[in-house]
């Protein structure tokens, strides 16, 4: 059931794939230029069409004598193969089959940017390759089948993390473990930013000036002059980042594979899903993805919520399972897989689960001898990847007192941000590394007297701190641990401190 796609090549470019894979090969690593295509002719029912292909930049791991290789085609003459200028041909195993396709339809059904994805049988001049993923490139094909504007579309530059790995003999673990460099695959700062098609963005004035703007928009990123939010599309984003969450297709967001279209229309961002691997892995998003920005994580939030309900996935099935079972037959002579439903179930429960934490906050209150003064004090701390609200506090479960700003004893804008009348703990967990930092509140006895004259302070007080994820409903509450000594304070520290 699946188009026949043959490629005819002459021996001469056939044996220049032939030492682009041998080069490869010695180096771990496929590094090519713009010389490097040849030329070749495709049919793709029943029409012949011009073009030039190379092996696909990155790792030299799929260039096995009897494995799949991935190609890199364009188009000569302006003609179409599938509809398309640009596109790839993947193994493809590189991005778990089905699943792949399944992915790239929920990012449509969430307005999303996707390339189109195809399953054809290749032909190499007429030895049968397999069955290949025909993976649409970035040109304006994708734009139109996704509803954009023209535009320009930028990325990472990886070639530096190649050309490393090449340097240390295809090892991508020897990168990333070098302690002098800055190459990973999360690690955006330090990649430059490129354009698709400078060509053609050279003689537009129109996109040269978008290009301008979307290279600006990213250097301003990694500078840190700029937030996510005033570069990206935040809904569009966490949307995309939900989405990667549910189908465990963190592959989406290394830098190898991110794209992004300048959408002139608001000057902002896209991202543009590649090579994501769904349930390739276990993983689970890591929030480095959203930039530690407090909107894009919000972003994330609502739609994972969202996401995490039953009915979700329910009617993604009732409008995709045909369609599903259709391709899991005819993949069947190569991949055997289940439709992925039970799977995304799962998933759901992950992030259920992640949106109700078992403990947000740290909370400690500080001596008892300070209701003297006429105040109670609570130390609290967000050791979440995510924002947190502090809601407020409840007293022996009697006595609830909502939190306000002004009985904040310690203000640091690093810690806490003032959204009206709500109080946030910005995101202190372990990706971002910046160690747990407290605020701390000096709660009136006046105000809780009011509420509840009953109260004897000289008894041990049971309080809590009642915290929820920014965005979300569900309420967690923390008890505030007493008589916890403040760091390096108690007289014992003191003593043997140097």
């Amino acid at each position: 059931d699946l188009p026949a796609l043959a490629i005819d090549m002459a021996f001469t470019e056939y044996d220049q794939i032939l030492n682009q894979r041998a080069e490869a090969l010695s180096t771990g690593v496929v590094l090519l230029g713009e010389e490097d295509f040849v030329p070749a002719d495709m049919t793709f029912e029943d029409e012949t069409v011009p073009v030039r292909m190379r092996l696909q930049q990155g790792p030299a791991a799929h260039l096995g004598e009897q494995e799949k290789w991935n190609f890199d085609v364009r188009t000569r003459d302006e003609r179409t193969v599938a509809g398309r200028q640009r596109f790839y041909l993947v193994d493809p195993s590189d991005n778990n089959w089905l699943y792949e396709y399944a992915f790239a339809e929920a990012l449509r059904r969430e307005g999303l940017m996707v390339g189109r994805i195809d399953f054809v049988r290749v032909f190499l001049n007429g030895d049968y390759k397999g069955i290949y993923a025909l993976q649409e490139g970035f040109a304006p094909e994708l734009l139109a089948v996704n509803d954009r504007p023209q535009g320009v579309i930028v990325e990472f530059d990886a070639d530096p993390l190649w050309e490393a790995m090449a340097y240390y003999d295809g090892s991508l673990e020897a990168v990333i473990n070098d302690p002098i460099s800055n190459l990973d695959t999360d690690d955006f700062q330090f990649f430059e930013v490129d354009t698709f098609r400078d060509g053609n963005i050279a003689a537009d004035p129109e996109l040269s000036a978008q290009k301008d703007r979307a290279i600006g928009l990213l250097r301003g990123l990694q500078s840190g002059e700029l937030t996510a939010a005033e570069v990206f599309d935040v809904d569009k984003y966490g949307r995309f980042l939900a989405l990667v969450d549910l189908w465990a297709a963190t592959q989406a967001t290394s830098l190898t594979n991110l794209r992004y279209y300048f959408n002139p229309q608001t000057g902002l961002l896209e991202p543009i899903a590649f090579n994501a691997n769904p349930f390739g892995s276990a993983d689970r998003l890591s929030m480095r993805a959203t930039f530690q920005d407090p909107a894009l994580q919000k972003a994330y939030l609502d739609a994972a919520q969202r996401m995490a309900e039953p009915a979700y996935v329910e009617a993604y099935a009732a409008d995709m399972t045909e369609e599903l079972e259709r391709l899991q037959q005819a993949l069947a002579a190569e991949a055997e897989q289940p439709l992925p439903w039970d799977m995304l179930a799962e998933r759901q429960g992950d992030i259920g689960r992640s949106l109700n934490p078992l403990q947000p906050v740290f909370a400690y209150l500080g001596p008892p001898t300070l209701s003297q003064e006429g105040i109670i004090q609570v130390d609290v701390a967000n050791v979440l990847n995510l924002p947190v609200e502090i809601l407020g506090f409840d007293i022996d479960g009697a006595t609830f007192l909502e939190a306000e700003a002004a009985w904040l004893a310690t203000i640091d804008d690093d810690l806490i941000e003032h959204e009206g009348d709500k109080l946030i703990l910005a995101a202190r967990g372990r990706e971002q590394d910046p160690g747990i930092g407290y605020v701390r509140f000096h709660i009136p006895l006046t105000v809780i007297l009011e509420r509840d004259d009953e109260l004897d302070f000289l008894q041990d007080m049971d309080l809590q701190v009642a915290t929820r994820l920014v965005g979300l409903e569900d309420v967690q509450m923390t008890p505030a641990q007493p008589g916890y000594p403040d760091p390096l304070t108690d007289p014992a520290v003191e003593e043997t401190a140097p």
